[in-house]
């Protein structure tokens, strides 16, 4: 990117969450808490102080497919931003007081998650969805299997997730590939990025109450079985959601916020992954209201199939299209785009490719879509509420 003074860079390791052994799951979290505690010749504060000199953005992540290190920050800092990166994939170390102190704040995270309704009913669609399988496990994993993770398991651990073929760099800005691989050259990129696989997916549909005392408001989810990421059909699901739940003009929240009243918020979003997907639906609602709220959702989803027009379409397409742009013209939206397209389908991210590809999604191809995914009989669904506020709608 000519010209441009801000460059996006990072790792991205391809296991993530559910590829940890079910008894240290939540290791490749851990791993990932420590890679900017202390790494290379960083101690704590000062590798504290390199990260704020940085300025922008440095952020550590993991998810249920993947771990990453990525970094924003200004082109006169590529050298040293690209030195921190390779230091923080390739050397965190384990310091058995790190790892300790990064137990007691993942400990605190698990009982954060347990007392927020939103963040159950969150992890408890995955359960209804997908049952036991690896990606419907919780990202940092248990109390039970945290205190496995010593030292020495995540020494071994990180061994395993740094090894060629694990692993891909991507760099965008005004930069010289050169100088990127000069100072990426100790990461071991030379085969390309492959995926472990995981057990075969299959769709539960289940309901999970979670109800208890104490609880103000009802929060629900409900699940679709949606295609998985990289699959043609993904730009009709991508438009389908974006008229359905993602946006101030979407049927669910002109329907239950704007039209009735029913409740602050609420939304769609897809979650893709490698072997299948779930098209979500997420709101909160006094508990008087959710009959009339639950009632007035499964008409929106009923209807989708049946009369949704070209106009609704033509404005999802619209938005994606003006949203890709966005993203295309920024380093750090163009970067995740690219590794994206690498991971997912094994090619270069190209513009032109991703607006034919929106382009082509016709009002047809979205009923279509609707029609296959939004079945009530298969959904499934958390709600975590008062007690009996989920039976009201059973």
């Amino acid at each position: 990117m000519a010209g441009r003074r801000t460059v996006a860079a990072g790792v991205w390791i391809t296991r993530g969450a559910a590829h940890d052994p079910a008894p240290i799951a939540g290791a490749t979290h851990m791993v990932e808490h420590l890679t900017l505690r202390r790494c290379g010749e960083h101690d704590r504060r000062s590798l504290a102080l390199a990260v704020d000199r940085l300025g922008g953005e440095v952020d550590a992540w993991t998810s249920s497919e993947l771990m990453g290190v990525s970094i924003n920050t200004t082109v006169d800092a590529l050298g040293d931003a690209l030195d921190l990166l390779a230091e923080a994939a390739l050397t965190p170390t384990f310091e058995p007081e790190d790892v300790e102190l990064e137990r007691r704040v993942t400990h605190a995270e698990l009982d954060l998650v347990a007392d927020d309704p939103a963040e159950r009913v969150e992890e408890a669609l995955l359960s209804a969805a997908w049952g036991e399988h690896p990606l419907a496990r919780p990202v940092i994993g248990t109390k039970e299997t945290l205190d496995a993770l010593s030292p020495d398991v995540l020494r071994r651990h990180h061994d395993a997730l740094i090894q060629p073929g694990g692993m891909l760099a991507a760099v965008v800005g005004d930069v010289a590939p050169s100088v990127v691989a000069s100072h990426l050259a100790r990461l071991p990129l030379g085969l390309a990025p492959g995926v472990p696989s995981l057990p075969p997916l299959s769709w539960r549909g289940e309901h999970l109450d979670l109800s208890r005392e104490g609880t103000d408001q009802v929060h629900a989810r409900l699940g679709f079985e949606a295609p998985p990421v990289g699959d043609p059909a993904v730009p009709a699901l991508i438009i389908l959601n974006r008229m359905l739940g993602d946006g101030a003009s979407s049927r669910l929240f002109q329907r239950l916020r704007e039209d009735e009243g029913l409740t602050y918020d609420i939304w769609s979003g897809p979650v893709l992954r490698r072997l299948g997907g779930i098209l979500e639906v997420g709101w909160a609602c006094a508990p008087q209201a959710f009959p009339d709220a639950w009632r007035l959702v499964v008409e929106e989803l009923g209807r989708v199939a049946n009369d949704l027009g070209g106009e609704e379409v033509e404005v999802a397409k619209e938005g994606l299209l003006r949203g890709l742009q966005m993203d295309i013209e920024s380093p750090a939206g163009l970067c995740s785009l690219d590794v994206g397209e690498v991971l997912e389908r094994g090619r270069r991210f190209d513009p032109a490719d991703a607006r034919l590809e929106f382009e082509a999604v016709t009002a047809e191809k979205v009923r279509a879509m609707a029609s296959e995914i939004l079945r009530t009989d298969r959904m499934a669904s958390a709600i975590c509420g008062p007690e009996g506020a989920a039976t009201r709608v059973a």
